[in-house]
């Protein structure tokens, strides 16, 4: 790479590096595991940065990036957990200071946190379309780049995302307070 790709690409990071952390936060829902997939997410595109064509903003190529570390992320952790290896303990999670205050900051926002979770329990597909949608102001054109799937996929997936987020969050008042692209109910 040449210094003036690496100046470029150190430019690049200080532009996206919360947009891509936050992404990740809310595909993971934990906090450390989100900076360091973030890093990671980093190095890979500083690696293949070369490889970058263009054809698509950076932006878009950078989260497929993202999305496609999450998933390899995800089936790494299950082959773990299937064999028991990896697992974090609760009194572990307990002592650790960051971790404490960031369950705290989340208390503080009961409502989105119950948005939030209930977006994390959805089904992977559904999961990245919504936060992706939602959560990262995306485009259903660009959302299809980014899982390289179709405009129309990426739409059945918010519509699906957003009637099983209504099943969830009913009763619980939180689905209709809002209007526009933020509202989450099946409507």
């Amino acid at each position: 790479m040449t210094e003036n790709s690496k100046i470029e690409f150190d430019r690049i990071v200080q532009k996206y590096d919360k947009r891509l952390f936050n992404l990740l936060f809310r595909l993971t829902g934990d906090y450390d595991l989100a900076q360091d997939l973030a890093q990671e997410v980093f190095l890979i595109a500083y690696k293949e940065y070369s490889k970058f064509r263009g054809e698509s903003n950076f932006f878009t190529w950078l989260y497929r990036i993202a999305v496609n570390h999450h998933r390899r992320h995800l089936r790494k952790q299950k082959v773990r957990s299937f064999f028991g290896l990896g697992e974090r303990m609760p009194e572990e999670e307990a002592s650790d200071p960051k971790a404490l205050e960031q369950m705290e900051n989340i208390e503080k926002l009961s409502q989105e946190r119950i948005v939030r979770q209930a977006v994390a329990g959805l089904p992977a597909e559904f999961k990245e379309t919504v936060a992706l949608y939602y959560f990262e102001d995306q485009a259903c054109d660009d959302i299809a780049k980014i899982l390289d799937c179709s405009p129309g996929t990426v739409k059945s997936r918010l519509w699906r995302g957003r009637q099983i987020l209504a099943q969830k969050l009913s009763g619980l008042n939180v689905a209709n307070n809002q209007g526009g692209k933020n509202e989450l109910s099946a409507n």
